[in-house]
């Protein structure tokens, strides 16, 4: 694989990780489509490092304050509540992917299943835009009780099935929840972060601690160089996430998912 195809690939990470378009269905698409070789868990390791990175750097102020409610005698702290209810909001999209991720991967990841879920959450998540639009919504993430939290959480589970988009999900999650467009974003992100460390160092751990043996197929430069492509893409996917659903809604990327299945049905009927 030459340098080109690793930054296709951190360019796809970095944009899909963010925004509603399932970066585990374009993730499969891109081999399919461009004749990639699978990239092997030390890239996706990488890949996935650099949009954790985007986000750290991106809501640092956030989630700095976030740290801080989870340290003994934070007692009060409006961060307090919020911060331990991420972090058992998170524990649903643990267990499922500890549970599923092997019959997923085994199961779930052709590109005709991807384009019938693409589908499938598009009206999903056109509904629920249209509601999110039709009313004023909770501008304050703190407002959110844990239990709204969980829910939303809960709904990041199935972001696991190829095609859903995590942000998509959770951000829908949160407009049914009662928040507005903006901050049902900005929460997608903050719930995202626990969930995306996890799996980041769960790939760095099995690259690493695996007992088979390893195929460095990337020198260490391609890694450096998947890992810069999708923290620069990724820190701009925020912003331009944000910029648009503020302004918007999902109505723009529900058309690419709509368009983009209609695309994959096609080509690989």
């Amino acid at each position: 694989m030459n340098d080109w195809n690793v930054i296709i690939l951190g360019l796809v990470q970095g944009l899909t990780e963010f925004l509603p378009v399932s970066s585990s269905g374009h993730l499969i698409l891109a081999p399919a489509l461009l004749g990639f070789q699978d990239q092997g868990l030390a890239m996706d390791a990488m890949l996935h490092m650099g949009t954790l990175l985007s986000i750290f750097i991106f809501f640092r102020k956030d989630l700095w304050g976030l740290f801080l409610g989870l340290l003994p005698g934070s007692r009060g702290d409006k961060n307090r509540v919020l911060a331990w209810s991420i972090i058992a909001a998170s524990f649903p999209a643990g267990i499922f992917g500890l549970a599923a991720d092997d019959w997923i991967e085994a199961n779930l990841r052709s590109p005709l299943f991807v384009a019938g879920s693409l589908f499938v959450w598009s009206i999903v998540f056109w509904f629920i835009d249209k509601r999110g639009k039709q009313r004023e919504g909770i501008s304050d993430v703190h407002q959110l009780s844990p239990k709204r939290v969980f829910f939303i959480g809960c709904a990041q589970a199935l972001a696991l099935v190829p095609g859903t988009s995590r942000s998509g999900v959770t951000l829908a999650a949160g407009l049914l929840t009662n928040l507005n467009h903006q901050s049902a974003a900005r929460f997608s992100f903050l719930l995202g972060a626990p969930i995306i460390t996890a799996a980041g160092s769960l790939k760095t751990f099995e690259f690493f601690f695996d007992s088979g043996p390893k195929e460095f197929l990337f020198s260490t430069y391609q890694l450096f160089l998947g890992f810069s492509a999708s923290f620069i893409v990724g820190y701009f996917a925020i912003h331009l996430l944000l910029k648009i659903v503020a302004r918007v809604g999902l109505t723009p990327f529900i058309y690419y998912r709509v368009l983009l299945a209609g695309f994959i049905g096609v080509y690989f009927w």
